[in-house]
């Protein structure tokens, strides 16, 4: 089996959760057997693939998947498509967009809807986030297949000690990612720790989305339980090592599916509080505190609760048996022999 990867233009230069995906996949796939090309604009189009792997449902990738139809190439999407409007918003922005088609207006959600459209088959995270874009974009559920995000096996044997011993945090909260993100939910976050007297960690690159970052940033100088770390490399022993050594780890993102980082955490043993957005409980169930992103009380209820408990064994072994990258692409490959091939 020959299979293309393609991906936003931006996949490598973020290094987030999505190229954290892509370079799993392709590991364990060619584990499989499997041959897997990462797509490379300066170099013509190879011949002789069986399918083609879309990585996002973006604006950017549009064109290329259109001619990528007109060859005749299966297509499978990974639609990593998160909004901030709810569902009844959402599918009324896509049944204007075919009015306002007529008269060469676009938006965006025109072109991921196009995209899910030309697919053979689309791949989200979870159950929920595929009835959000079935409901939201019109695409027939029968197209959908869920595949699960997935986590590396070293998590689980992180050792505390090295964190500890460069950062006298004593019984810290965590949170990794964008700081100064709206979808992060950075704001509302820092606002619900104003109330919680436990030393807290943010491990991230500072994004700049103007006023709102400068707002995150004003409240967390005001904060002086809250310190900032330089971003870790993913494969940095120090930052499975924080996972491991704080209390709960918390991400109280606008939407998740799960959130590669909190799957990482709860690997490791920490307490999960998450938001309750994109299917998260599918991956943590009733083993986790979940909280409304545009709630700062819940959010801050949620870390109380989360404080008070002691740790559940159960998460990081129900994390363990189910969502290992070996496991998660063997479904993969499973569900492109059994619908594309």
């Amino acid at each position: 089996m020959r299979i293309l990867f393609i991906a936003t233009p931006d996949v490598a230069i973020n290094k987030g959760g999505l190229y954290t995906q892509i370079t799993n996949s392709k590991k364990y796939l060619e584990k499989l057997g499997v041959e897997v090309d990462l797509y490379d604009i300066w170099h013509p189009l190879k011949e002789g693939y069986d399918l083609v792997h879309i990585f996002r449902a973006d604006i950017s990738l549009c064109d290329t998947v259109r001619r990528l139809k007109q060859r005749g190439m299966k297509i499978a999407v990974s639609p990593v498509f998160a909004s901030t409007h709810n569902l009844r918003t959402l599918r009324t922005i896509n049944l204007l967009n075919g009015f306002l088609n007529n008269f060469n207006i676009f938006t965006l959600h025109l072109f991921v809807k196009e995209i899910m459209e030309l697919a053979n088959i689309i791949l989200p995270n979870t159950d929920e986030e595929a009835k959000a874009l079935s409901y939201g974009f019109g695409i027939p559920m029968t197209k959908f297949i869920k595949i699960p995000n997935g986590v590396n096996e070293k998590f689980y044997f992180a050792d505390p000690n090295e964190f500890k011993a460069k950062y006298d945090m004593g019984n810290f909260i965590l949170y990794t990612g964008w700081i100064g993100s709206a979808r992060k939910n950075t704001l509302n976050l820092v606002r619900a720790l104003e109330g919680i007297d436990r030393k807290v960690v943010f491990i991230g690159k500072i994004i700049d989305e103007g006023n709102y970052t400068q707002k995150c940033l004003s409240l967390i100088k005001k904060n002086p339980n809250i310190e900032i770390l330089q971003p870790l490399p993913h494969d940095s022993s120090l930052l499975s090592s924080a996972y491991a050594a704080c209390d709960t780890f918390i991400l109280p993102s606008k939407f998740e599916t799960p959130g590669l980082s909190a799957l990482e955490a709860a690997l490791t043993g920490a307490k999960i509080v998450i938001t309750e957005r994109g299917g998260t409980r599918e991956y943590f169930g009733d083993m986790a505190e979940y909280v409304n992103p545009k709630s700062v009380r819940s959010i801050r209820k949620a870390i109380r609760r989360s404080i008070l408990k002691k740790r559940d064994k159960r998460l990081r072994e129900y994390i363990r048996e189910n969502f290992l990258w070996e496991k998660v692409v063997e479904k993969l490959y499973k569900t492109y022999l059994e619908r594309l091939l």
